[in-house]
């Protein structure tokens, strides 16, 4: 393994924006839990470690904040991490200030963390400031009104009680400057870097034997089919079971790009009865969600069992993904093991990868789309018939927006379904174009009213029975507590 440092995750939102920062300036960082051990780090051969926690104003809780100071590597501690720091080395902790200032902020130029970054204004949305002895360790950074960070005596150990910024100069500066000019690590990361890597990863877990890789049509599933046909070849097995759950014409979109234009080796199963028929009578989105999953794994593991020599089972799983239980390692046939070629990575990193790799952007910037498919946008129990007037609606919807070039400032724009609440009774079409920031609420968009009448009508004309069409301008605070997701 070359050089890197080790991101211990305090706060998942700063724990991505850190790693996002360090992985474009190419600097490789493993994402660990914050159960993670020193031992673990010092096991991995890492050559530093980073704290990314969020600015509440209140030490994070970390009990083996000694036993990282004891492990003689070089650490950086941001946010609330270094408050956390401070009374760990026997400092104190000022009373909180207001919350969510503008804070100028002067740095200590001929520390080796903050060459280069320039003063300046920072905002800060809880301000802690930190009180330290000359013994315990020297002021690199500060405000007219205290210290917000500090560098440990005699120890190459940091804490800056502040958070990155989006779009932060100096906050890609200082990581840079710990990594590479602190940590030693040099700058190798990048998306070729990381194909490389996966492909003799999955040739080494392949033993030289067959492999299988469940194509879904997301950008993850895709992209670890192109890293397993680019490793093993023939060797690879992809299936592609098509649920009947997906939208207009993706089931043949699908076999179109990996099987017809990059030569994958591709079974597709025709399982739409199959699932049908389990969803029958289920309204819950949750208890659809499980036997979407159930029945996928049932017949993933039925295709694994009839691979003559197989030995390897290629998954889509990313960062995000990875703390979803999944059932299917235990279910594996004998000799069968697991490999996660993606899982150290971020949605929009695996769509540059998938760039890197050759993939349309019809594929790599697919939407976001339930586990469930079309299952989870129908708010009653699923039927053929419900799913055909979905797909339309959607697809009009959809073309609409794209003809419109919408669709590129949008993060998802869908048609959902559910029955009439009114006496005459038929079918509801609901709308759905949402805008978000990483990490950030989201917020309905804004759609011109011409198009929604001409997504409207058009929906009324085509699918008879749909008896209103609606536009949700609800907003959500997270997007992950949306069922529709």
């Amino acid at each position: 393994m070359r050089d890197f440092v080790v991101l211990v995750s305090l706060d998942d939102a700063a724990c991505r924006a850190m790693a996002r920062k360090l992985r474009a300036e190419h600097v490789y960082c493993r994402i660990l839990p914050s159960t993670a051990t020193a031992d673990d780090i010092l096991r991995m051969d890492a050559r530093g470690i980073l704290l990314a926690s969020g600015a509440t104003g209140y030490a994070a809780e970390l009990p083996q904040m000694m036993d990282y100071l004891q492990s003689g590597l070089p650490m950086l501690c941001m946010g609330d991490a270094a408050l956390t720091l401070c009374q760990t080395l026997g400092g104190t902790l000022l009373d909180r200030a207001q919350d969510s200032s503008v804070v100028p902020v002067t740095f200590l130029q001929e520390d080796p963390v903050l060459s280069g970054v320039e003063d300046g204004e920072r905002f800060i949305p809880a301000l802690r400031y930190i009180d330290m002895g000359d013994m315990q360790g020297s002021v690199v950074a500060r405000s007219e009104e205290g210290v917000l960070g500090f560098r440990a005596s005699q120890r190459d150990v940091w804490g800056l009680a502040f958070p990155l910024e989006k779009h932060d100069v100096g906050g890609i500066q200082l990581l840079t400057n710990f990594c590479r000019d602190v940590c030693g690590c040099s700058l190798w990361w990048s998306n070729q870097a990381f194909v490389e890597r996966a492909k003799e990863s999955i040739s080494e877990a392949a033993e030289g034997g067959e492999a299988l890789c469940a194509l879904s049509g997301g950008v993850d599933s895709g992209v670890c089919a192109l890293l397993g046909h680019q490793a093993l070849g023939e060797r690879l097995h992809c299936i592609f079971v098509d649920t009947g759950l997906l939208r207009q014409d993706e089931a043949e979109q699908v076999m179109d790009f990996y099987g017809g234009q990059m030569g994958l080796k591709v079974k597709r199963i025709d399982a739409s009865q199959e699932f049908l028929t389990a969803l029958s009578g289920v309204r819950n989105p949750e208890e659809k969600e499980h036997i979407v999953h159930t029945l996928l794994r049932d017949i993933l593991l039925r295709e694994a069992a009839a691979i003559e020599g197989i030995r390897l089972m290629i998954q889509g799983t990313n960062y995000s993904d990875a703390p979803q239980a999944d059932d299917l390692p235990e279910n594996l046939p004998q000799g069968v093991r697991i490999i996660e070629p993606v899982l150290e990575l971020f949605k929009d990193e695996i769509r540059l990868v998938g760039e890197e790799l050759g993939m349309h952007p019809t594929q790599t910037q697919r939407q976001p789309f339930p586990g469930s498919g079309l299952a989870s946008r129908i708010l009653t129990d699923v039927t053929a018939q419900r799913l055909s007037v979905l797909r339309r609606a959607d697809a009009i919807f959809r073309t609409e927006i794209i003809g419109a070039n919408l669709h590129k400032r949008l993060w998802q724009y869908f048609a959902a379904l559910a029955e009439s609440p009114y006496p005459t009774g038929g079918l509801i079409v609901t709308l759905r174009a949402v805008q978000a920031a990483d990490g950030a609420a989201s917020m309905p968009a804004r759609l011109p009213s011409d198009l929604l009448e001409r997504v409207t009508l058009e929906i009324l004309s085509q699918c008879p029975e749909v008896e209103r069409v609606m536009y949700d301008y609800t907003p959500s605070k997270s997007y992950a507590q949306s069922e529709w997701r």
